[in-house]
């Protein structure tokens, strides 16, 4: 085999069947998203004295860049991409700073900066970085066979830079230490600041999952619950916007005429959607009686369209999604790319599940949405690139782990003769 065929990701020897069945999900559920883009903003848009299709192009135009995008990123080596994890959490914390001081603000919030007259939202972007970052840092760790640990570790750089006798405490050192242990730490923050609190909770959330599959102790799993629940309580408490979105989910019809009324109104939606929907074209809710209804309430829309069959096939979608990102994950000797891909795989259907949640009142109201079928050029961005980094992983893993196989046989062959 040529060294450029050993290097092509189009080597089909290389892309298991569970891979080929994830991004056939993947491509249904961007189908389905431009759809519905076009069919929950029509209305919106002649409502606002624009032309019908305003929000459909820009999503097409996303979608076709993105995916350029993606295309470049599954040909990136894999070790590239790992080598730059804490450069790329640094670039992050840049863009989350930016926000902070030249952001756009919009419904309340401050989430988004004009990039070349592009709005990006970077806290979509954290997402994938912190995942890019922790599975880098896990797999150093048990390369050179260290306990996994958060607590110790957490607070190691602390007492490192007090003791000043230490030659070692320059500028670059710290850097060093502190940027990959609380960089994502340091994005959730300036995320919940925006505000916004899922994805904030998001931000953490994966990279605390993959230090589980890498083996944290069990102590500390039950620690990081505990001090997670207590977080989630406080922060809710501090804001009453937040606690009235929690009071709002044990019984939504109680504030129909208030704080209630966005969940009301997706219930609603999504109840009178019956069987089998009441066909494309036809749901009312897209006449403005649900807010946010081609972003976070997406699925609202399409459920009353398409009915509980088409309903539940997305929900269907998102499962094959995951459990075929599982088996390639499973598939792969080298512990960063298995854990890469575990964590883009739990990153794209945990927020599906969320989003799902939310819509049908299960879950508390939180700017989480529904991957690849929300409208928003950041998130289906993102999304793209997670799926081309668990293409692009797998693929250059599966080779690389062959090529080796091989190389060993050879030897043994040679040592034999």
């Amino acid at each position: 085999m040529s060294s450029r065929s050993e290097t092509s990701l189009k080597d089909t020897k290389y892309v298991p069947e569970c891979l080929k069945w994830m991004l056939i999900a993947a491509a249904i559920l961007i189908a389905i998203g431009a759809m519905n883009v076009y069919n929950a903003t029509y209305y919106m848009n002649m409502a606002a004295g624009d032309g019908p299709y305003t929000h459909f192009l820009k999503h097409v135009g996303v979608l076709v860049l993105s995916l350029a995008i993606g295309g470049l990123v599954a040909w990136l080596p894999k070790g590239f991409i790992r080598g730059g994890a804490v450069m790329w959490v640094g670039f992050t914390l840049v863009l989350l700073l930016l926000v902070v001081v030249a952001g756009h603000r919009a419904n309340g919030a401050t989430r988004w900066i004009m990039l070349a007259g592009f709005s990006l939202q970077p806290s979509e972007v954290a997402k994938v970085t912190g995942l890019i970052w922790a599975a880098s840092f896990l797999a150093k760790r048990i390369r050179k066979g260290e306990k996994i640990t958060l607590v110790k570790r957490f607070f190691r750089p602390v007492f490192h830079f007090a003791d000043r006798k230490k030659k070692e405490n320059t500028f670059r050192s710290m850097i060093g230490y502190f940027l990959p242990l609380y960089g994502p730490l340091v994005m959730a923050i300036l995320v919940l600041k925006q505000p916004d609190m899922g994805t904030a909770g998001m931000i953490l959330l994966f990279p605390l999952l993959l230090y589980v599959l890498a083996g944290l102790p069990i102590f500390e799993i039950f620690l990081g619950v505990g001090v997670a629940v207590f977080t989630f309580v406080l922060l809710v408490i501090a804001e009453p916007y937040r606690m009235d979105r929690v009071v709002v989910l044990w019984d939504p019809f109680s504030y129909a005429a208030n704080r209630g009324y966005q969940t009301v109104q997706s219930l609603i939606a999504v109840g009178s959607g019956g069987l089998f929907g009441q066909s494309v074209g036809e749901g009312m809710s897209k006449f403005l009686y649900l807010p946010e209804q081609y972003t976070d309430f997406a699925y609202a829309v399409f459920s009353q369209e398409f009915g509980f069959i088409g309903s539940v096939f997305v929900l269907i979608l998102y499962l094959i999604f995951l459990l075929a990102g599982f088996a390639a994950a499973r598939k792969l000797k080298e512990t960063y790319a298995a854990l890469l891909v575990y964590g883009l795989t739990m990153l794209i259907s945990v927020q599906g599940i969320v989003n799902i949640a939310m819509v049908i009142g299960c879950f508390p109201v939180t700017g989480i949405p529904l991957p690849f079928i929300s409208y928003g050029g950041s998130s289906l961005l993102m999304n793209i690139i997670s799926v081309a980094l668990i293409y692009g992983t797998t693929v250059q893993s599966l080779r690389e782990t062959d090529l080796e196989e091989r190389k060993r046989r050879i030897a043994q062959m040679e040592g034999r003769g």
